[in-house]
């Protein structure tokens, strides 16, 4: 068995509550083994392998990258020792990062994950004893910088690596031709999170996204931003801190220009109209204001492209600082326009060149979107070629279809592929399985 799971995004807490309760990992694992041991497969199954595929720890969103921290000492900076210092500092947090009232306790999942993997050698009869593999993603880019040798061995002693102590960077993707899977993370076809080249080499992943500021320097300061503005009011503290978190809620809003339309319907649930204002002018302003911004619109400013990748970014920001200018009514309408040129899922058009990479492929695995997804690419002499996405394990806000609602719920996907001797096929077969839990 071929388990993949991804986009757990465990967080230090200073920018919202958007880890996974720690019993997930507990189902999760009594899932794998009642799937293991079904009499279909009794008998069959002589080894597990489990990739975690991609923002695993997100060491970008949270609080802990704004001032008094240079800009140089950012993720996208060059002063890599302060770097690598703050990375770890936060990356302990996370690991250990709790509450109880959500059923948080980082710490008390990752053993899970630990001790889970290494009880399915006896629960599930196995031959071998199971692999956990990391693939890093966009959200822990850091964590395979050639320099944070520091970063990569707490990864590996969290996640029960073995050797710990090595200095060896993490593999971008995972080719399994017995199971003809391809997986990667999946960033690498979003020209906001990833700015290498087709090769897909070391150098090619080292390049800094935009998508590193988007998420430190808008969607984790905006919260932070307004909850100093909140203190000027006369909400009470639990009235503020229902408002916080609900702005904090914002990066699991899809995509990122449903953002406005998020934002405008926070001003009609909360009345705060000025101070959101003034809150999204003054984030914008520091954004745009980055050198490492000022750098990225320079290089990616195409005059001969109408709407390049910058003047799509440009286009969201210019409507979120007309807050003060247009009427809701209006701003709302352009915000839906806007977002249309978002549309597109640029990973499922990479996909069918994928296929290329070895004949033996059937399937091909991606994360990222936190959009759990079976399709079928094409049918070839040598069999189906499908593209499965392996969603998230975190909340995500949808609107509503007739009006300008937003709901929200938790997400929790895993895919599994199968030798044809494990499940008595022709060639390799998979399952896939989502749930969505609706606490509030």
């Amino acid at each position: 068995m071929l388990i993949f799971i991804s986009d757990l995004h465990f967080v230090d807490g200073t920018a919202g509550e958007h880890n996974i309760p720690w019993v997930a990992f507990q189902y999760f694992f009594e899932d794998l083994v009642s799937i293991a041991t079904r009499p279909s497969n009794e008998g069959k199954i002589k080894e597990i392998k489990i990739v975690l595929l991609g923002d695993i720890f997100d060491l970008l969103r949270t609080e802990e990258w704004v001032e008094p921290i240079l800009e140089d000492q950012r993720p996208w900076g060059s002063m890599d020792k302060e770097i690598e210092d703050n990375a770890l500092a936060i990356f302990n947090k996370i690991v250990t990062h709790k509450n109880k009232d959500k059923g948080v306790d980082n710490a008390k999942a990752l053993n899970l994950l630990r001790n889970g993997l290494q009880k399915l050698k006896e629960q599930c009869k196995l031959v071998h004893s199971p692999i956990l593999e990391y693939i890093p993603g966009n959200h822990d880019r850091l964590v395979n910088k050639p320099e944070y040798k520091r970063l990569r061995q707490r990864v590996r002693e969290c996640l029960g690596l073995v050797p710990a102590d090595t200095d060896e960077l993490f593999l971008r993707l995972s080719f399994n031709p017995d199971y003809g899977v391809l997986a990667r993370h999946g960033h690498e076809f979003d020209k906001y999170n990833y700015e290498g080249g087709t090769s897909f080499t070391e150098a090619d992943y080292q390049k800094v996204p935009i998508g590193d500021p988007i998420t430190t320097e808008l969607i984790a300061r905006l919260p932070f931003e307004l909850t100093n503005q909140l203190k000027n009011t006369t909400l009470t503290p639990a009235e503020q801190a229902r408002i916080i978190e609900n702005f904090q809620e914002i990066d699991n809003v899809r995509p990122f220009s449903a953002v406005i339309e998020w934002l405008i319907y926070q001003v009609q649930q909360t009345g705060l109209k000025g101070i959101i204002e003034d809150t999204v002018d003054t984030v914008i302003k520091r954004f745009n204001e980055l050198n490492f911004v000022k750098a990225w619109y320079d290089r990616h400013d195409k005059w001969l492209d109408p709407f390049d990748e910058a003047d799509k970014i440009q286009a969201v920001l210019f409507l979120l600082e007309k807050f003060k200018v247009f009427p809701t009514k209006k701003l709302l309408s352009l915000a839906i326009k806007a977002k249309d040129f978002f549309y597109k899922d640029d990973l499922l058009e990479a996909v069918p060149d994928e296929f290329f990479f070895d004949s033996r492929l059937r399937y091909v695995v991606h994360g990222h979107t936190h959009d759990p997804l079976v399709i079928p690419i094409r049918t070839r002499e040598t069999g189906e070629q499908i593209y499965l996405n392996t969603g998230t394990w975190r909340g995500r806000y949808t609107k509503a279809t007739r009006d300008g609602s937003f709901v929200g719920w938790k997400n929790m996907t895993y895919v599994i592929f199968y030798k044809p001797e494990e499940r008595g096929t022709p060639f390799p077969v998979f399952e896939t399985w989502t749930g969505t839990l609706k606490t509030v």
